[in-house]
């Protein structure tokens, strides 16, 4: 599962993100500091951070500044300046998304999920796993070297769960990245694409998490 630094000193604010994050199946770590931020940062592993700019002890350019001398994990930047020297400033320390306040959390978890998408790509087109190959580019799956029949679907959920390997995704996160961020169809529709995707595969390597999502890990 992905985990979030959500580094926020207004206590309200910090509540909405954090909630709204965890709801879309993300794990979050709160720091209401620039200070505590760092060192939440150095206690854990994050894939994104999640910052506000006006804080005390260190600002939110102070701790970008810091992550970016140990990581290049995405970071994304909120604030209520909404001034053009703010954003080139928080460009110039490679951050990688600016959200100016106020904002829709529920734009700000679809930024994060956009993100994420985006910094963990697929590294090739053709995947092997126990006795199936995909060919994303293709967009083909074979087992044995037998074509498989895969909706296009079943086939673009396959590399969402590829893409992630080792991380749980819940069906909002898969929803979004095979349907968009607009789709009015339910989640459910997920669980309907995994449970064929399985049969027709006869592999093992898509795991269940009960109550949050899919994973999808290799057993050897």
């Amino acid at each position: 599962m992905y985990q979030i630094l959500v580094v926020e000193d207004d206590k309200n604010t910090h509540q909405v993100i954090c909630e709204f994050l965890k709801e879309a199946g993300y794990a979050v770590i709160g720091a209401f500091d620039g200070e505590e931020a760092i060192t939440r940062f150095y206690e854990g592993r994050f894939d994104p951070v999640v910052s506000d700019i006006m804080m005390p002890k260190k600002n939110g350019m102070e701790v970008l500044k810091e992550i970016r001398s140990l990581s290049d994990i995405p970071v994304i930047m909120l604030t209520a300046l909404g001034d053009e020297y703010t954003q080139i400033k928080s460009f110039d320390l490679q951050a990688d998304e600016y959200v100016t306040k106020p904002f829709s959390p529920v734009v700000l978890v679809k930024r994060v999920s956009a993100l994420l998408r985006r910094s963990h790509p697929i590294n090739k087109t053709t995947v092997c796993f126990e006795d199936v190959v995909a060919d994303f580019s293709a967009y083909t799956v074979t087992k044995k070297g037998e074509l498989i029949s895969l909706t296009t679907k079943e086939i673009e959920i396959l590399k969402v769960l590829i893409e992630n390997q080792g991380n749980v995704l819940s069906r909002i996160q898969i929803l979004d990245a095979v349907w968009g961020f607009d789709s009015d169809i339910t989640d459910r529709i997920v669980d309907t694409h995994i449970k064929n995707l399985r049969k027709k595969l006869g592999c093992t390597s898509i795991h269940t998490v009960k109550g949050v999502g899919y994973r999808f890990e290799v057993v050897e």
